[in-house]
């Protein structure tokens, strides 16, 4: 009995305390995601998670858009620069 208040206490806690985020990857991408993540030291993919956005969040802004490019996947040939200044360059 004793162990059943235990868990529901620690369910509630958890409830309350806490948000849950679901995060889609692609089947053919997550053993690579998983294998990188290993390389890195992390054995759970959330804890591996929370440090990315703890990281992302605490370096400074200049640091993140200096000299970087973004990708995106079909795109469409719209390519948005990295200048700051809201340029948009179309390929053809």
């Amino acid at each position: 009995m004793k162990d059943y208040n235990k868990n529901e206490y620690n369910r509630e806690y958890n409830k309350e305390t806490y948000k849950t985020v679901k995060v889609y990857i692609r089947e053919e991408e997550y053993p690579k995601v998983i294998s990188h993540m290993e390389k890195r030291g992390y054995t759970k993919l959330s804890g591996y998670i929370k440090d990315l956005i703890h990281k992302d969040m605490n370096e400074p802004a200049e640091e993140k858009s200096a000299g970087k490019n973004i990708n995106i996947g079909n795109n469409k040939g719209i390519v948005i620069g990295d200048d700051n200044n809201g340029t948009i360059n179309i390929k053809k």
